[in-house]
């Protein structure tokens, strides 16, 4: 027997095992394997779960083990139900839904759940867990932790990175690669030739021997040409350290899904065994939070790190739920069987509403005060006990729930309220850290606590949505309409209170407010917050005091107000912005760090006044970014437009910039999916066919040219934005060309001043 410290690098299942890989502390890697099949549990019918156990036993998917008692969700009583151990888990999601429509009155619970979530529940392990390990011949013994799922100052281990690119195509049928870049440690590896790039990889891969490789587009492009090129020249490409079993299929085409309305899409996965394959795009924490991030929702959600990767934060969420579940014998149901509550025509108006927004009042403001509900929903969901199984119970009528009365129940502590505690109280021990880390000036530190407690603002925030969506197994609309409703009625008392001490609330947005008050002193504002938290019994904090703040009107209908339209910046001169161009994901770079950058020059006006009296230096900049374009010399990279494909490629038919776009792609036989990103750049081939005015930048050539004409009218677009509040408008119509721009440096207004910056004050 032999015993090693280190840290649970990854698991998967193969057959009835589960595979383990250990970074050990000097640096080694070790993979044991633990015997492990999950169990699950069906229930309904005595003579239907007696005739589907039977099924089970004879096709050799399942082994009964008699019948026991496990926890209702719904009801919290035990309830008799089979047990069962699954003999084949990597097939079993595929054998499940044929055993389902056979026996339809049969209910299956813990069924579906990933092989490696069931061994990390029973277990009480967690990926990336400090343990020790005891093991013989290749295989686990046993394994002790050495610190807490919980804990905040945990250590990573220490891991060989390389960073992977390539530049080629998926145009048509056969895959092109025409470069590999192989980075590690201040080293990088270039192949240029075709028949030297599998060979050369491979031996890097063998000679380094990463942990993690790292891309971005890995999945959805990078992987798929090497394995494909592989298969076609017969080369033995093998990048992960446990060899397969089988050859690897290569799949080009993922999933398109609707969320919180957006069109998204989700790249086929290309994970590796016995080391990760992690791709930035196919990522939502990684690109957000990178590793730290990342390895704080492994840890939490108990999922190992190269699936959660690829999941979205909810599951992380979802997962926590199902542990707390699992641990206290709560039977999982494997679909959500729980339907809406029928309701007349009256309550439906009362109780199908969001939370409260006060549209803005249009305008430029000083000395704004902004307060912050802290985690709002969450906390509701956590504080009032809001919890599926615990809105409108058999057992108890309080009518506790604010305007629809729904009752809460006052016998039951809720699963997802309990599940929560411990999440809202990590991210205040990390924001807490994080500040004390900014007050000594640790930088490494202040990134990690960062990257920690933003990972769980987004589960945090995803934990709400999830109680309304309607395969959530812990979810139930009335829950997701009575946190609704609390917030609604906690805005409504801030509100009160607020204007009851003299403030003037000019807007507030589900939870948060803005408010004004003449002469204010900076005291009042703890008095106020105190106030507002004893009375809404939830935590709300001061986000910031703005020395000048804009609410933007609708550039649609400049009379009526946006909710999420405005800048500022707060005394300390940090920039606050929402809804303009510089937060777009589809304004080329150029443009965006052009508003960027008035924005940051605005931010060191002390004042409104000070703001207007800068416009001079504004129309400046904007004079010699647009003789920049005007005369090619910006880069094309920096002109890309990036859009979401709203419907698949082939779908389009309109003549916008888009819908060329995506045709073009298309018409190139670009494997693009609805969801996924389209790049292009806007041409001055349009001048001669506006069918032309767009070419896909994988498409483009020595001869694309963008137009500059489009780009300065993007320019003026977003730099209207900021020239706003100082009654200025740039006209946004197509400007002439001009052979010979004129430079400028001037800070007032002249005499004769060129149309472009011709001003309209309102």
């Amino acid at each position: 027997m032999s015993t090693t410290t280190g840290w649970l690098f990854d698991l998967y299942a193969r057959g009835n095992e589960m595979v383990l890989w250990f970074a050990e502390e000097g640096g080694g890697r070790l993979r044991l394997v633990d015997p492990f099949e999950p169990r699950a549990f069906l229930g309904g019918p005595a003579e239907d779960a007696a005739a589907c156990l039977r099924e089970l036993g004879r096709r050799g998917d399942a082994a009964p083990e008699g019948w026991t008692e496990r926890t209702d969700f719904w009801t919290g009583r035990p309830r008799p139900v089979a047990s069962i151990r699954v003999l084949r888990a990597e097939s079993w999601t595929r054998t499940l839904p044929r055993h389902a429509e056979r026996f339809p009155r049969v209910a299956w619970y813990n069924a579906d759940l990933l092989p490696e979530q069931c061994y990390c529940f029973e277990r009480d392990v967690y990926p990336l867990m400090r343990c020790r390990v005891e093991h013989e011949a290749g295989r686990l013994l046993s394994l002790a932790p050495e610190d807490g799922r919980w804990a905040v100052d945990y250590a990573a281990p220490p891991l060989r990175t390389a960073e992977l690119s390539g530049e080629g195509s998926l145009l048509g049928s056969r895959p092109r690669l025409r470069s590999l870049t192989l980075a590690h440690e201040g080293r990088t590896v270039t192949w240029d030739e075709p028949g030297e790039m599998l060979g050369g990889l491979q031996r890097a891969l063998d000679e380094l021997d990463p942990d993690v490789i790292l891309t971005s587009g890995g999945d959805s492009f990078l992987f798929p040409v090497l394995f494909a090129l592989a298969e076609r020249t017969k080369f033995p490409f093998r990048p992960d350290r446990d060899p397969l079993p089988q050859p690897r299929e290569v799949r080009t085409d993922g999933r398109s899904f609707f969320s919180y309305g957006r069109i998204l899409y989700q790249a086929p996965e290309y994970p590796l065994f016995g080391r990760w394959h992690l791709d930035r795009k196919n990522s939502f924490t990684l690109a957000h939070d990178g590793m730290e991030g990342l390895f704080e929702v492994a840890r939490l959600a108990r999922i190992p790190v190269q699936r959660i990767a690829r999941r979205s934060i909810g599951t992380g969420i979802s997962s926590i739920q199902l542990g707390m579940a699992w641990r206290e014998g709560i039977l999982i149901p494997w679909k959500k069987t729980a339907p809406e509550a029928w309701k007349s025509a009256r309550q439906l108006l009362k109780s199908d509403r969001g939370g409260l927004v006060y549209a803005p009042e249009t305008g430029f403001y000083e000395n704004v005060v902004e307060l912050d509900f802290v985690a709002m929903y969450p906390s509701i969901m956590s504080r009032f006990n809001v919890s599926p199984e615990t809105v409108n119970c058999p057992c108890c009528r309080n009518e506790r729930v604010p305007e629809i009365g729904y009752t809460i129940c006052e016998r039951r502590a809720g699963l997802v309220s309990r599940a929560l505690r411990p999440i809202i109280e990590k991210r205040v021990h990390y924001k807490a850290l994080r500040a004390e880390a900014a007050r000594t000036g640790d930088k490494g530190a202040y990134g990690r606590f960062h990257a920690r407690q933003d990972a769980l603002k987004w589960m945090l925030v995803c934990c709400f949505g999830y109680l309304g969506y309607r395969n959530a197994r812990f979810g139930r609309i009335e829950a997701h309409e009575a946190v609704s409703a609390w917030s609604r009625e906690m805005i409504l008392r801030t509100r009160e209170i607020c204007e009851a001490r003299g403030w003037h609330m000019l807007h507030s947005n589900v939870d948060c407010v803005w408010i004004v008050k003449p002469d204010f002193r900076e005291e009042e504002i703890p008095a106020l917050s105190e106030e507002i938290a004893s009375e809404t019994d939830l935590p709300i904090a001061l986000e910031g005091i703005y020395k000048w703040l804009a609410f933007l009107p609708s550039r649609q209908v400049p009379d009526r107000p946006v909710p999420t339209r405005y800048f500022g910046a707060f005394r300390d001169g940090t920039l606050k912005y929402r809804g303009i161009e510089c937060r777009r994901s589809d304004y080329p770079v150029y443009i965006k760090s052009a508003q960027l950058a008035l924005l940051e020059h605005a931010a060191t006006a002390p004042d409104a006044a000070g703001y207007r009296t800068m416009v001079p230096d504004f129309l400046a900049k904007i004079e010699e970014w647009e003789r920049q374009l005007r005369e090619g010399e910006v880069p094309m990279e920096q002109l890309v437009i990036r859009q979401s494909l709203s419907q698949d490629p082939e779908d389009y038919t309109g003549h916008g910039a888009q819908s060329l776009a995506a045709r073009q792609a298309a018409q190139a036989g670009l494997n693009l999916h609805a969801g996924e990103t389209l790049s292009y750049i806007l041409t001055s081939a349009g001048d001669r066919d506006r069918s032309r005015r767009v070419r896909l930048t994988a498409l483009a050539d020595a001869d694309t040219s963008p137009d500059p004409r489009a780009y300065i009218r993007l320019l003026r677009r977003a730099a209207n934005t900021v020239l706003w509040p100082a009654g200025v408008t740039l006209d946004e119509t197509d400007p002439p060309p001009r052979k010979k721009p004129r430079r400028s440096s001037a800070t007032t207004r002249r005499p004769g001043q060129p149309d472009l910056f011709e001003q309209h004050h309102r």
